[in-house]
């Protein structure tokens, strides 16, 4: 038999079992739906880590008063990572490191914003102006950034500006908001972030000079005392070594030793080695489920052919006897089920680009990639010829004389 005879022989028996069909492909609709979105989600969450670690050149080291995740105080007896506090002395030990460029020292805090009779809750930054904008990536749409010789101003994300307050409640420039109780006039007002990771934090941010948050969080920060700073090294000097030498002189400052560390000192790698390591533990959990999808997917086609292989008996004693070979019975159910797989295979990549295709309208960083899809549609086709192969065996190995005489 032909290539295409077999290919249309196949199809007709196919659409003779609808129902069946249909079922048996169930599985693999999900599996490789799984897989496919899995792999784009992924993707497109490593893209977007590496633009916003791109936008930070490289350079930005911060130091938080949190234990990393990987200190030994992190997970002490299955509790949450230890905390501690910074302070004035630490930050000058900090800038007697040759390969820093800029320290700038930040407070921060949740307090009660108003806007002429609406107040709501929101995040207030201290920075230093003049050293804060150049350890991270900001951008002004409208006014200006801090001046050191600012005083009860401030600078706003968009999200605070546009809807914050209510939809016709924006607050535009030279406009006055009431942080705890105290004026602000607004001076600047920040581009929207678009991303995913730092996009809310930035843009419901407000950020004020750090003299002007020292005396409004005086109740919540001790005389002297650092929310977090923020790091800018010199060009050329290799990040990992410096943040050892910061963590070095961290510990003779807090003294505390390494398993001890009540703070973190977070670099671009450290992020990127995170977020491969959550992504790793993601892909792996989902990946382990949607194998077993594929799994069961295949042995509901290999039930299925198995099931055909005994109903069509008798049709194949005759297509053997009118010149059929072993080789033409075992391509028609091994195409059987290659089809049923690759039918799979297919609905499931639609269904996950569709579902890409909604999370990006909900700003989800995704990117429906036709590689992937073409790797899930053969997957899943592969999936179907393997577990067609023993029923086609089986098929093929019927002699004819018995097969007619089966009832």
């Amino acid at each position: 038999m032909k290539l295409a005879d077999v290919l249309a022989y196949s199809f007709m028996n196919l659409r003779h079992r609808k129902l069946r069909s249909a079922l048996t492909i169930l599985g693999i609709v999900i599996g490789i739906c799984a897989v496919v979105s899995l792999v784009t989600f992924g993707k497109g969450f490593q893209e977007e880590v590496n633009k916003q670690l791109g936008a930070l050149g490289g350079r930005t080291i911060f130091v938080s008063p949190v234990a990393s995740v990987g200190t030994a105080s992190a997970f002490r007896a299955g509790a949450a990572p230890s905390s501690g506090k910074l302070y004035q002395k630490d930050y000058e030990r900090l800038k007697k490191i040759a390969e820093i460029e800029e320290i700038a020292r930040l407070l921060m805090g949740r307090t009660s914003l108003k806007f002429k009779d609406k107040e709501i809750s929101g995040m207030v930054f201290g920075i230093e102006p003049g050293v804060f904008e150049k350890t991270t990536a900001i951008e002004i749409e409208t006014g200006r950034f801090l001046l050191p010789s600012d005083r009860k101003v401030a600078v706003i994300g968009n999200t605070i500006s546009e809807s914050a307050f209510g939809q016709n409640n924006k607050v535009g420039l030279n406009s006055y908001i009431e942080i705890s109780g105290q004026k602000f006039r607004v001076i600047g007002i920040m581009k929207k972030s678009g991303n995913a990771f730092s996009g809310g934090r930035v843009d419901s941010a407000i950020y004020i000079p750090f003299e002007d948050a020292r005396q409004l969080f005086r109740s919540t920060f001790k005389e002297g005392e650092i929310g977090a700073m923020a790091v800018l090294i010199r060009e050329g000097a290799d990040a990992e070594e410096v943040s050892e030498k910061m963590r070095a002189e961290l510990d003779a400052s807090r003294k505390v030793k390494p398993d001890e560390r009540d703070y973190s000192v977070v670099n671009p790698k450290t992020i990127q080695d995170a977020i491969n390591q959550v992504l790793g533990l993601v892909t792996l959990f989902v990946g382990t489920i949607a194998g077993i999808s594929l799994v069961v997917g295949g042995l509901a086609i290999a039930s299925s052919m198995f099931t055909a292989v005994v109903e069509r008996t008798k049709e194949i004693g005759i297509l053997k006897s009118i010149g059929a070979t072993q080789e033409d019975i075992m391509r028609i159910f091994i195409f059987e089920a290659g089809i049923l797989g690759g039918i799979g295979g297919l609905i499931g990549v639609l269904v996950a680009f569709g579902i890409v295709y909604l999370a990006n309208s909900f700003g989800v960083p995704s990117q429906i990639d036709l590689f992937v899809g073409l790797f899930g549609v053969s997957f899943a086709f592969l999936v179907g010829v393997l577990a067609g192969l023993v029923p086609a065996r089986n098929a093929a190995k019927l002699s004819p004389v018995e097969a007619l005489r089966y009832d």
